[in-house]
């Protein structure tokens, strides 16, 4: 099984609210809204889904989310994939969950929610964001950066942008080089101070080709606590109470679009 959230951006306030959750189980795709579609009064739900308390269940991946899936043929697929630090075998999910599946005509982005590890571990890939908003100093020492090369995590509480902002640094000389994406930093923040392993940061790959949004590749791995769940605050939970695997068994192999009532 693997979940992604589809986040959306508030017009007037700015705010990126989780709103959807899409799992893809069982050789299905799963759509339900989240609690964070209920925040904002400016959000409205996506097509035909209009019934937020619904799941609803495809054979084939729902268009809002289809659309943003990169098309192998398209010229500038390879380079995404190699900034992606994936290879052109990888499934279209996998990309589209790495490079956020970001278009020009909306203000949604899609991301992936971690799973454990075989070896038992927290396991998070990364673009680092606010690259371009750096002075010129960090900005050259992002693009002097070398894989390996370990990053050192901030917790920056005072952002009043958002509570649980996590800035990164370099080790030597230290050099701010942007901060850890806002889908990734709840669960940072937990991990430095519940896992028995605090997170360890590094950098994967740096493309110096790329625009600044998908720059500089990183990786965070932790241990895994017990009962830990990513992704798991208030605005992430499903609205619909009907679990999945019971949407799942009243599922008709004769409709390709199905709605299991909440």
């Amino acid at each position: 099984m693997r979940s992604f959230f589809l986040n959306w951006q508030d017009p007037e306030t700015r705010r990126w609210l989780p709103v959807a959750k899409l799992i893809n189980q069982s050789g299905y795709y799963i759509f339900g809204y989240t609690r964070g579609s209920q925040v904002s009064g400016n959000f409205l739900p996506f097509g035909r889904m209009n019934d937020v308390s619904s799941l609803y269940i495809s054979n084939d991946l729902f268009p809002i989310f289809a659309n943003r899936v990169m098309n192998e043929k398209r010229p500038e697929y390879a380079r995404y994939v190699r900034w992606s630090g994936l290879d052109r075998e990888s499934d279209p999910l996998g990309l589209m969950a790495r490079i956020g599946g970001m278009r020009a005509t909306d203000a949604l982005h899609v991301s992936p929610v971690p799973v454990k590890s075989r070896d038992g571990r927290y396991r998070s890939v990364f673009f680092v964001h606010g690259i371009s908003h750096l002075t010129q100093e960090s900005a050259d020492r992002v693009t002097a950066l070398e894989p390996g090369e370990v990053l050192c995590p901030m917790l920056d509480i005072q952002n009043p942008h958002d509570g649980n902002a996590v800035c990164l640094r370099t080790q030597n000389p230290a050099v701010i080089i942007g901060y850890c994406p806002r889908f990734v930093a709840p669960d940072l923040r937990y991990l430095f101070e519940s896992a028995k392993i605090a997170p360890r940061l590094k950098v994967l790959q740096v493309n110096r080709d790329a625009p600044s949004q998908f720059k500089l590749l990183c990786e965070a791995v932790s241990s895994w606590p017990e009962n830990f769940v990513p992704c798991n605050s208030e605005e992430h939970q499903l609205i619909s109470n009907v679990a999945v695997e019971d949407a799942l068994k009243t599922v008709s192999t004769a409709k390709p679009f199905q709605r299991a009532a909440g």
